[in-house]
This record gives structure tokens, C-alpha cells and sequence, in this order.
């Protein structure tokens, strides 16, 4: 469930028209982040997973942490958008493509998504901020026959 869900929430977000208008959807990347990247960039965290049974059902709680990161906006060598504010409308767009949405996962499972712990953070680069999301899931798929 897990691996679908991951991979669901990047097609998801990939295909984001408001998001992919801010960041490129090549830019939205699994956990690992190429060391040539562009910015402003998109990665999920590590997953936590507490899987769960129930009559007739199997399921799991899953977590995953979603991460923008963003410098100032320059156009023509003028700051046109300070890294707080790109961060801070990225984050936005994030939220308003998967915050209380609802997946079909690749094996027919259903996923409930909800966003916490929303935070935004000057980031440990300089110049740059860090947007960060909590993805709760919860994932539900018909016990095998």
C-alpha cells in the first residue's frame, strides 16, 4: 500500500496544472533528489506505515511528509518574489491539489488524505525556504477473496 500511495501522490501532484504552473513537474521528486536540481523543487519524505485489519477490510495509516523548497523570484535581475512568499505559494498549491482528497491507488485500494502539520521555514541554505506538509492517508482495500 505503501508504494502506491507514494506513487500516486506524484502522479497526483505532477498533474496539478495551478502546482506545475509554479514548479516544474519534472522537478517533483520521490525521496531522492538529484544533485543537479533546479529550483524551485518538490520531494516526499520517508513513509510511516501502521497497517491495520478489520472485518472484510485491510488497511493502513500512513505518513508521509511532502517538502517544497524555493529561493526569491528574480525576473530580468529584479526580485520579484521574496523565497518566503514562492515557498509559502507553492506550499499553497500543494495544499490545494491533494489536501482532503481522495486516491485510487494502482491495486484498487482508497486513500483519504489529510494535511497537518503545515509548517513554512527559512531553509538551511541561504536565500531559501522550506515549505512542509504532513500526509495523512488512510488506505483502505477489500480483503483478498
Amino acid at each position: 500500500m505503501q508504494r502506491n500511495l507514494r506513487r500516486a501522490l506524484l502522479a497526483k501532484l505532477k498533474a496539478d496544472a495551478d502546482l506545475i504552473a509554479l514548479v516544474p513537474a519534472a522537478s517533483v521528486y520521490p525521496q531522492a533528489v538529484p544533485g543537479e536540481k533546479a529550483w524551485p523543487f518538490i520531494k516526499l519524505g520517508p513513509p510511516v506505515t501502521i497497517p491495520f485489519r478489520a472485518s472484510c477490510v485491510r488497511g493502513s495509516q500512513i505518513s508521509v511528509d511532502v517538502h517544497a523548497f524555493a529561493r526569491a523570484r528574480i525576473v530580468s535581475g529584479q526580485e520579484v518574489e521574496t523565497a518566503e512568499d514562492h515557498a509559502s505559494r507553492i506550499g499553497a498549491a500543494i495544499e490545494a491539489a491533494i489536501d482532503c482528497s481522495r486516491l485510487t491507488l494502482a491495486d484498487g485500494a482508497l486513500a483519504r488524505i489529510k494535511l497537518t502539520d503545515i509548517r513554512l521555514l527559512q531553509d538551511e541554505e541561504p536565500d531559501a525556504f522550506h515549505y512542509f506538509a504532513q500526509v495523512n492517508a488512510r488506505v483502505l482495500a477489500p480483503e483478498p477473496a
